[in-house]
């Protein structure tokens, strides 16, 4: 699912298969998170994707029985069948559903390839008054700069997460790990064992006690003087997002390792149920600096020097309502889905302090950080 760790690989692995084989290759992107084709609800966060959404074992294990007919029994293909399906997110009317849920809806789509061929790619250019539009900066010299500090990295809130959890222990109901039953008892009781230490999928991008690492007083992330938030104006039509977003990014820092992350956010109006809006998270990554070449020939940077990195986002398909705008969020953290970077330079896992590091993201003519953002043009 989009909400899933693995949605990256799974898109990346169908590309390369459907190359390399001459047998038909299939692919399969819901609203899910890790497991969530398997689930009877439609919830996933604290984010409503509509019961179209919805498989559970009704429809999973029909489809895996398909599968195996077709490939071992060799029964014929089911009648008109596409090559891809996909779930795009964000027609719902974004008001709160009686769980409590934002009622972001979507509905289900087939295609005949991945990446979708009719897609249109936009790009958009990040200025130093926070917006996000399509024209090129016409200064010469523009950029924001923010203090990344290791001890206090922004928290995560939400995204595309697997085994964020930690073992109950005993003295709070959890079984003695050190007497663990035949083979843990199955998965079940394991499972039974753990608590979410952080939850997968969709929340407003605020932070509150239920978040690891989220201090008093509880902001906005846009807020934190650690995130710099470019955004469009108000969207005047739908637009679907579905794709891969690509960030790049012209960038310095006075150290020389840091990392950059990039999340997509779809921003909600206020409303009668949200009045501060809703910053709902779409899909968002990180790149450190010193990989950002090469993942076996590392570079570090040269403090103060500008250098280009491009950060390509997992898939996501997701329609941006009228109304709504297209926000990308830039820091150095996510924690504690992605390690903090010291910001020495030191060997991966190694090292022995860490340093704040003042970090620059330029918006000038000459060093133009922007997206390129995938469009699916319109049918009407």
């Amino acid at each position: 699912g989009f909400y899933d760790n693995f949605v990256g690989a799974s898109a990346n692995y169908y590309i390369e298969m459907n190359q390399r084989n001459e047998s038909p290759t299939s692919l399969i992107l819901g609203a899910w998170c890790h497991g969530g084709m398997r689930a009877t609800g439609s919830a996933h966060g604290d984010v409503d994707t509509g019961k179209e959404s919805v498989w559970g074992n009704e429809i999973y294990n029909p489809e895996r029985l398909a599968f195996f007919d077709q490939h071992l029994k060799g029964l014929p293909k089911r009648k008109n069948e596409s090559p891809v399906r996909l779930y795009v997110m964000g027609t719902g009317d974004g008001t709160k559903t009686p769980l409590g849920n934002l009622n972001h809806g979507g509905f289900w789509r087939d295609e005949a390839e991945w990446p979708i061929q009719r897609t249109q790619f936009q790009t958009l250019f990040m200025h130093k008054d926070g917006s996000l539009d399509s024209f090129e900066s016409m200064q010469h010299d523009s950029s924001l700069t923010y203090t990344f500090d290791p001890d206090d990295p922004v928290p995560t809130i939400g995204g595309q997460l697997v085994g964020m959890f930690e073992i109950i222990p005993p003295e709070e109901g959890g079984f003695d790990t050190n007497n663990v039953p035949a083979f843990m008892d199955q998965w079940t009781h394991a499972r039974n064992n753990l608590r979410e230490v952080v939850a997968a999928g969709g929340w407003h991008q605020k932070e509150g006690p239920q978040w690891s690492n989220a201090k008093k007083p509880y902001k906005l992330l846009k807020e934190r003087p650690d995130v710099l938030a470019f955004e469009t104006d108000p969207l005047e039509d739908d637009i679907e997002v579905t794709g891969e977003v690509i960030a790049k990014l012209w960038i310095s820092s006075t150290a020389v390792d840091t990392d950059f992350t990039v999340k997509l956010v779809d921003v909600y109006p206020p409303s009668e149920d949200y009045p501060e809006g809703y910053h709902l998270n779409l899909v968002d990554t990180i790149r450190r600096a010193r990989y950002r070449d090469s993942w076996t020939d590392p570079e570090f940077l040269t403090p103060g020097q500008p250098v280009e990195i491009s950060i390509a986002l997992w898939p996501t398909a997701n329609v941006f309502k009228k109304g709504h705008r297209i926000r990308i969020d830039v820091s150095s953290s996510n924690f504690p889905r992605f390690d903090v970077n010291p910001n020495t330079g030191d060997e991966v896992g190694r090292h022995t302090k860490m340093v704040k590091a003042i970090n620059t993201v330029h918006t000038s003519s000459k060093f133009a950080s922007r997206v390129i953002v995938p469009i699916i043009p319109s049918e009407d």
